[in-house]
Protein backbone atom coordinates (compact mmCIF):
# COMPACT_ATOMS: atom_id res chain seq x y z
CA UNK A 1 0.00 0.00 0.00
CA UNK A 2 2.91 2.36 0.62
CA UNK A 3 4.16 4.20 -2.44
CA UNK A 4 7.83 3.45 -1.73
CA UNK A 5 8.22 2.34 1.86
CA UNK A 6 6.14 2.79 5.02
CA UNK A 7 7.08 5.61 7.37
CA UNK A 8 9.18 4.21 10.19
CA UNK A 9 6.50 4.84 12.80
CA UNK A 10 4.59 1.83 11.46
CA UNK A 11 7.36 -0.66 12.28
CA UNK A 12 8.39 1.18 15.43
CA UNK A 13 4.94 0.83 16.92
CA UNK A 14 4.86 -2.88 16.14
CA UNK A 15 8.18 -3.31 17.97
CA UNK A 16 6.84 -1.32 20.89
CA UNK A 17 3.77 -3.55 21.14
CA UNK A 18 5.89 -6.71 21.13
CA UNK A 19 8.15 -5.50 23.93
CA UNK A 20 5.21 -4.34 26.04
CA UNK A 21 3.35 -7.60 25.59
CA UNK A 22 6.21 -9.51 27.25
CA UNK A 23 6.07 -7.52 30.46
CA UNK A 24 4.25 -8.88 33.49
CA UNK A 25 1.12 -6.97 34.44
CA UNK A 26 0.98 -5.39 37.89
CA UNK A 27 -2.27 -6.67 39.43
CA UNK A 28 -2.81 -3.69 41.73
CA UNK A 29 -2.41 -1.05 39.02
CA UNK A 30 -4.85 -0.29 36.19
CA UNK A 31 -3.51 -1.41 32.85
CA UNK A 32 -2.50 1.37 30.47
CA UNK A 33 -3.96 1.34 26.96
CA UNK A 34 -1.81 -0.82 24.70
CA UNK A 35 -0.87 -0.43 21.07
CA UNK A 36 -3.24 -3.34 20.41
CA UNK A 37 -6.16 -1.35 21.80
CA UNK A 38 -5.14 1.67 19.73
CA UNK A 39 -4.93 -0.52 16.64
CA UNK A 40 -8.43 -1.88 17.23
CA UNK A 41 -9.78 1.66 17.60
CA UNK A 42 -7.96 2.70 14.43
CA UNK A 43 -9.41 -0.31 12.59
CA UNK A 44 -12.93 0.70 13.56
CA UNK A 45 -12.30 4.16 12.12
CA UNK A 46 -10.79 2.71 8.97
CA UNK A 47 -13.63 0.30 8.18
CA UNK A 48 -16.82 2.23 8.85
CA UNK A 49 -19.43 2.59 6.08
CA UNK A 50 -18.43 6.25 5.60
CA UNK A 51 -14.76 5.32 5.23
CA UNK A 52 -15.64 2.59 2.73
CA UNK A 53 -17.72 5.10 0.77
CA UNK A 54 -14.78 7.54 0.88
CA UNK A 55 -12.46 4.86 -0.52
CA UNK A 56 -14.94 4.10 -3.31
CA UNK A 57 -15.35 7.80 -4.11
CA UNK A 58 -11.59 8.34 -4.12
CA UNK A 59 -10.97 5.35 -6.39
CA UNK A 60 -13.64 6.54 -8.83
CA UNK A 61 -12.10 10.02 -8.87
CA UNK A 62 -8.42 9.07 -9.17
CA UNK A 63 -9.05 6.05 -11.42
CA UNK A 64 -5.66 4.51 -12.29
CA UNK A 65 -3.70 7.76 -12.28
CA UNK A 66 -0.14 7.35 -11.08
CA UNK A 67 1.89 9.60 -8.83
CA UNK A 68 4.57 11.90 -10.26
CA UNK A 69 7.33 9.37 -9.68
CA UNK A 70 5.31 6.87 -11.72
CA UNK A 71 5.76 3.91 -9.39
CA UNK A 72 2.50 3.91 -7.49
CA UNK A 73 -1.08 4.90 -8.04
CA UNK A 74 -2.48 8.06 -6.45
CA UNK A 75 -4.91 5.83 -4.59
CA UNK A 76 -2.08 4.23 -2.61
CA UNK A 77 -1.02 7.64 -1.32
CA UNK A 78 -4.59 8.60 -0.39
CA UNK A 79 -5.07 5.36 1.56
CA UNK A 80 -1.71 5.76 3.29
CA UNK A 81 -2.62 9.28 4.45
CA UNK A 82 -5.92 7.97 5.79
CA UNK A 83 -4.12 5.19 7.67
CA UNK A 84 -1.64 7.60 9.23
CA UNK A 85 -4.42 9.91 10.42
CA UNK A 86 -6.33 6.96 11.87
CA UNK A 87 -3.23 5.57 13.54
CA UNK A 88 -2.72 8.85 15.39
CA UNK A 89 -6.23 8.68 16.81
CA UNK A 90 -8.19 11.16 14.72
CA UNK A 91 -11.90 10.57 14.16
CA UNK A 92 -13.86 9.16 11.28
CA UNK A 93 -14.51 12.46 9.52
CA UNK A 94 -10.80 13.33 9.55
CA UNK A 95 -9.93 9.89 8.18
CA UNK A 96 -12.52 10.35 5.42
CA UNK A 97 -11.11 13.80 4.58
CA UNK A 98 -7.60 12.34 4.51
CA UNK A 99 -8.63 9.70 1.98
CA UNK A 100 -10.25 12.39 -0.16
CA UNK A 101 -7.59 15.06 0.40
CA UNK A 102 -6.32 15.22 -3.21
CA UNK A 103 -9.62 14.79 -5.02
CA UNK A 104 -10.49 18.47 -5.44
CA UNK A 105 -6.93 19.36 -6.41
CA UNK A 106 -6.10 16.51 -8.77
CA UNK A 107 -9.39 15.16 -10.14
CA UNK A 108 -12.68 16.40 -11.57
CA UNK A 109 -14.67 15.42 -8.46
CA UNK A 110 -17.04 18.26 -7.59
CA UNK A 111 -17.30 19.79 -4.13
CA UNK A 112 -21.02 19.04 -4.10
CA UNK A 113 -20.31 15.30 -4.21
CA UNK A 114 -18.14 15.50 -1.09
CA UNK A 115 -20.68 17.67 0.73
CA UNK A 116 -23.65 15.48 -0.22
CA UNK A 117 -21.94 12.19 0.66
CA UNK A 118 -19.87 13.19 3.68
CA UNK A 119 -21.12 16.53 4.98
CA UNK A 120 -19.93 20.11 5.23
CA UNK A 121 -17.19 19.41 7.78
CA UNK A 122 -15.40 16.86 5.59
CA UNK A 123 -15.67 19.23 2.63
CA UNK A 124 -14.19 22.08 4.70
CA UNK A 125 -11.20 19.93 5.70
CA UNK A 126 -10.55 18.86 2.10
CA UNK A 127 -10.83 22.46 0.89
CA UNK A 128 -8.33 23.63 3.53
CA UNK A 129 -5.69 21.19 2.23
CA UNK A 130 -6.35 21.95 -1.45
CA UNK A 131 -3.87 24.11 -3.36
CA UNK A 132 -4.93 26.78 -5.88
CA UNK A 133 -5.10 25.68 -9.54
CA UNK A 134 -1.83 24.92 -11.31
CA UNK A 135 -2.34 27.99 -13.46
CA UNK A 136 -0.88 29.81 -10.44
CA UNK A 137 2.93 29.72 -10.30
CA UNK A 138 4.53 27.14 -8.01
CA UNK A 139 5.79 29.41 -5.20
CA UNK A 140 2.61 31.52 -4.80
CA UNK A 141 0.58 28.31 -4.91
CA UNK A 142 2.55 26.81 -2.02
CA UNK A 143 2.44 30.06 -0.05
CA UNK A 144 -1.34 30.16 -0.46
CA UNK A 145 -1.59 26.56 0.78
CA UNK A 146 0.44 27.35 3.89
CA UNK A 147 -1.56 30.51 4.58
CA UNK A 148 -4.88 28.68 4.31
CA UNK A 149 -3.69 25.94 6.67
CA UNK A 150 -2.55 28.55 9.17
CA UNK A 151 -6.01 30.14 9.13
CA UNK A 152 -7.94 26.86 9.31
CA UNK A 153 -10.36 27.06 12.27
CA UNK A 154 -9.61 23.58 13.62
CA UNK A 155 -6.74 21.12 13.67
CA UNK A 156 -8.31 18.46 11.44
CA UNK A 157 -6.93 20.02 8.25
CA UNK A 158 -3.53 20.37 9.90
CA UNK A 159 -3.62 16.67 10.82
CA UNK A 160 -4.40 15.70 7.22
CA UNK A 161 -1.66 18.02 5.93
CA UNK A 162 0.88 16.56 8.34
CA UNK A 163 -0.03 12.97 7.40
CA UNK A 164 0.19 13.92 3.71
CA UNK A 165 3.66 15.33 4.23
CA UNK A 166 4.78 12.33 6.33
CA UNK A 167 4.01 10.01 3.45
CA UNK A 168 5.41 12.34 0.79
CA UNK A 169 8.62 12.93 2.74
CA UNK A 170 9.10 9.21 3.29
CA UNK A 171 8.64 8.54 -0.42
CA UNK A 172 10.91 11.41 -1.49
CA UNK A 173 13.64 10.45 0.98
CA UNK A 174 13.63 6.87 -0.27
CA UNK A 175 13.74 8.06 -3.88
CA UNK A 176 16.67 10.38 -3.21
CA UNK A 177 18.51 7.71 -1.22
CA UNK A 178 18.22 5.20 -4.05
CA UNK A 179 18.35 7.40 -7.17
CA UNK A 180 20.00 10.66 -6.16
CA UNK A 181 19.03 14.02 -7.63
CA UNK A 182 17.58 12.34 -10.72
CA UNK A 183 14.58 11.45 -8.59
CA UNK A 184 13.83 15.15 -8.04
CA UNK A 185 13.40 15.70 -11.79
CA UNK A 186 9.85 14.37 -11.63
CA UNK A 187 8.71 17.33 -9.53
CA UNK A 188 7.64 20.70 -10.90
CA UNK A 189 10.08 22.51 -8.59
CA UNK A 190 13.78 22.01 -7.99
CA UNK A 191 15.19 20.23 -4.97
CA UNK A 192 16.06 23.50 -3.21
CA UNK A 193 12.48 24.71 -3.58
CA UNK A 194 11.15 21.41 -2.23
CA UNK A 195 13.42 21.72 0.81
CA UNK A 196 12.14 25.26 1.41
CA UNK A 197 8.51 24.20 1.08
CA UNK A 198 8.70 21.15 3.32
CA UNK A 199 10.48 23.15 6.01
CA UNK A 200 7.90 25.93 5.82
CA UNK A 201 4.96 23.55 6.19
CA UNK A 202 6.41 21.80 9.24
CA UNK A 203 7.43 25.09 10.83
CA UNK A 204 3.96 26.58 10.39
CA UNK A 205 2.20 23.48 11.71
CA UNK A 206 4.51 23.33 14.74
CA UNK A 207 3.86 26.98 15.55
CA UNK A 208 0.10 26.58 15.26
CA UNK A 209 -0.33 23.25 17.04
CA UNK A 210 1.19 20.59 19.29
CA UNK A 211 0.51 16.92 18.57
CA UNK A 212 2.51 13.64 18.38
CA UNK A 213 1.89 13.45 14.62
CA UNK A 214 4.19 16.46 14.25
CA UNK A 215 7.00 14.53 15.94
CA UNK A 216 6.76 11.86 13.26
CA UNK A 217 6.48 14.62 10.65
CA UNK A 218 9.70 16.13 12.00
CA UNK A 219 11.55 12.81 11.86
CA UNK A 220 10.55 12.25 8.24
CA UNK A 221 11.51 15.85 7.41
CA UNK A 222 14.96 15.31 8.94
CA UNK A 223 15.41 12.13 6.91
CA UNK A 224 14.39 13.97 3.72
CA UNK A 225 16.76 16.87 4.45
CA UNK A 226 19.68 14.48 4.95
CA UNK A 227 18.81 12.64 1.73
CA UNK A 228 18.52 15.94 -0.17
CA UNK A 229 21.86 17.14 1.18
CA UNK A 230 23.63 13.89 0.31
CA UNK A 231 22.11 13.83 -3.19
CA UNK A 232 23.46 17.25 -4.16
Amino acid sequence: MWSVSPPRFATARCTSWTSKSRRKARPLEPAAPTSHHRTRASSRRMFSPQVELAITTMLEAHKLRRRKAGRAFEATHALAVGMIVGDFGFGEQTVVAAILHDTLEDTTLHRDVIRDRFGARVLAIVEDVTEPPRTVHWRPRKESYISRLRQSPGNDARAVASADKIHNLSSMATGLETEGTGFADVFSAGLEDMVWYQRQVHEMLSEAWTHPILDEHGRELDRFLVAARDAR
